[in-house]
């Protein structure tokens, strides 16, 4: 019997050396035979040797892609270990959605993950990369010092165990992310030489024994910082949760009955946000013509939260909803927060510190208070040192506006990956993006020209900045739940249908599209590339109409079913 040739070996110039060979252990069942991008991206982008920076989710699933059709990729990691912020992090960290939302599109997560431990999904990302065969591309402990413009791609400078070397790409993906730990924030206190305590960042609260019986200030107004004041209850002799400005926070479940998601990854939900996105369809400008709805709207949301929490008054925003949420704040916070705080266990204050002392912090009210920890959950600073100075100095008070916010139309082989985005399913993401680009180096969709992509950087300028006024820095890279919006650029871009829903009649897919969350799993087939092989997913250069369809189907049916339910007949 003949051998079958691998995949691989019909590829010119692949051998057993190549370092995509070995994903051939790792396949996936595809609804058509695979034919791998690899010789199409040589021949239409001049592209070989891919490195990727970073080895979070980001890094991880592009990868995955760029393994899977058989692209030479070296990923590059200055720590020891994939996963990113999900490596390692403060004591009791974890994810603050349901597991559904929070997974690879290809490889869900088993039931009953939800809001589960920061280490499960660190254990997952692990499982998922070495199912895919990243680590056998992947260099830990390398850090990247320096990245060269070269006369084909870029030349970059490595530092691995104190000694530097320099390889040469054809393409550099950056793929970072917002938060790394090489980027922490620390503000600088007066006193904090004098200071007797520890003062440290959340992601090196890694040992729950440093609060033991110590006086725990954590300082900030997210996530992380309600994480470290509420889990410091345990073993500290007081916790205190100090933070300038309150934020609004989401319910798991709103009213205590529908999951927060429906609300906010479902097209209705992203209708709903205030401003419309500037791509918005007909029906959703529709929607916001109509005079205070929206802003009665979400005042209405506010109140909601508001009471469900029952807030106390220190801990109630004063900025709207949607003018605090673009500011780049949302939180979900764990059900025994704010009852923690409301029965004194947390001691949430309102101020900021202005001066450390031995064993106390004065704050800037002058009211002064015993301190043996301070734990900075303030955020991050990205400064991606490493890149060209000819590409750094593009970013922008507000930020570093790119196309797609993925690429900058002078240096389009420097892709940023899911580091120049925020979103609230940050594996979907990279993954939908990963895609969008292979499918862009092969030439099965192409770039606008660089007039066309300039455009569309300062329409998207224009409407963020309109629209955005306390986003500050983070403004370029501010999407939050319009996700579902950019999705569908992406989708459009690259010919994959941006209807995803899959059900009986058309009464029903109306439904499902329209109030359905969009989960991770709707875009199984983008990340895998089966798109191009399922029966309706692959629209080629077929335009895709909004949504106003949709909605006026719905707005039959439910106008219809009104009509029955008053035993009025339905014309």
């Amino acid at each position: 019997m003949q051998k079958q040739q691998s995949r691989y070996e019909i590829l010119p110039g692949l051998t057993d050396e190549h370092p995509a060979f070995s994903r051939k252990h790792y396949t996936t069942h595809y609804y058509a035979p695979k034919e791998v991008l690899a010789s199409k991206v040589a021949e239409h982008s001049n592209v070989d040797r891919v490195a990727i920076i970073g080895g979070g989710v980001a890094g991880v699933v592009t990868a995955r892609v760029f393994l899977d059709e058989a692209i030479d990729v070296t990923l590059f990691e200055c720590t020891g270990a994939l996963g990113g912020v999900w490596a390692e992090n403060y004591a009791g960290f974890g994810i603050q959605v349901p597991s559904a939302l929070y997974e690879f599109p290809d490889e869900p997560l088993p039931e009953g993950w939800d809001f589960c431990a920061g280490e499960m999904i660190g254990n997952y990302i692990n499982q998922y990369a070495w199912k895919h065969g990243v680590p056998k591309v992947t260099k830990l402990e390398h850090r990247i010092k320096k990245i060269e413009t070269a006369v084909k791609g870029y030349i970059l400078t490595i530092e691995h165990e104190g000694q530097e070397q320099q390889e040469q790409f054809d393409l550099v993906i950056v793929a970072t992310g917002v938060y790394g730990k090489q980027d922490k924030f620390i503000p600088k206190w007066k006193g904090s030489e004098q200071f007797g305590g520890k003062i440290l960042h959340c992601a090196d609260y890694v040992d729950l024994g440093m609060a033991k019986d110590k006086h725990v200030i954590s300082v900030g107004y997210g996530k992380s910082a309600f994480d470290c004041a509420q889990i410091s209850t345990k073993v500290g002799k007081s916790s205190t949760m100090l933070f300038r400005e309150a934020h609004w926070c989401v319910p798991r479940k709103i009213l205590g009955l529908v999951p927060f998601e429906f609300a906010t990854f479902s097209r209705f939900g992203a209708a709903c946000l205030q401003p419309a996105y500037v791509a918005a369809g007909p029906f959703e400008r529709l929607l916001h013509c109509i005079p205070f709805f929206l802003t009665c709207f979400w005042a209405l949301v506010a109140l909601i939260f508001q009471l469900q929490f029952r807030m106390p008054r220190v801990c109630i925003p004063e900025k709207s909803f949607i003018a605090d949420f673009w500011g780049g704040h949302g939180i979900l916070p764990h059900p025994n927060f704010f009852p923690m705080v409301n029965s004194g266990a947390i001691q949430a204050k309102k101020g900021e510190i202005a001066e450390c002392k031995e064993k106390s912090v004065v704050l800037a009210s002058g009211e002064e208070l015993p301190c043996d920890l301070i734990i900075a959950a303030t955020g991050y600073r990205p400064t991606r040192s490493f890149l060209p100075r000819e590409v750094s100095d593009l970013k922008e008070k507000d930020g570093f506006w790119l196309y797609r916010q993925m690429i900058h139309p002078d240096h389009p082989n420097l892709v940023f990956l899911n580091s120049e985005v925020t979103t609230f399913t940050n594996i979907t993401t990279p993954s939908i993006q990963a895609r969008w680009l292979v499918e862009l180096l092969a030439g099965n969709h192409e770039l606008p020209s660089k007039d066309d992509m300039k455009a569309s950087i300062a329409l998207m300028q224009e409407w963020k900045r309109s629209s955005m006024p306390n986003a500050g820095a983070a403004r370029a890279y501010m999407i939050q739940t319009h996700q579902i919006h950019y999705y569908d650029q992406l989708l459009k871009d690259m010919g994959a249908s941006i209807r995803r829903k899959a059900s009986g009649n058309i009464f029903a897919k109306a439904i499902k599209e329209i109030f359905e969350p969009y989960r991770p799993r709707d875009y199984k087939h983008i990340v895998t590339g089966e798109f191009k092989h399922v029966n309706g997913e692959a629209m080629g250069g077929k335009m895709q109409g909004h949504f106003a369809k949709k909605g006026l189907i719905f707005a039959v049916f439910l106008s219809g079913s009104i009509r029955q339910s008053l035993f009025l007949p339905v014309v």
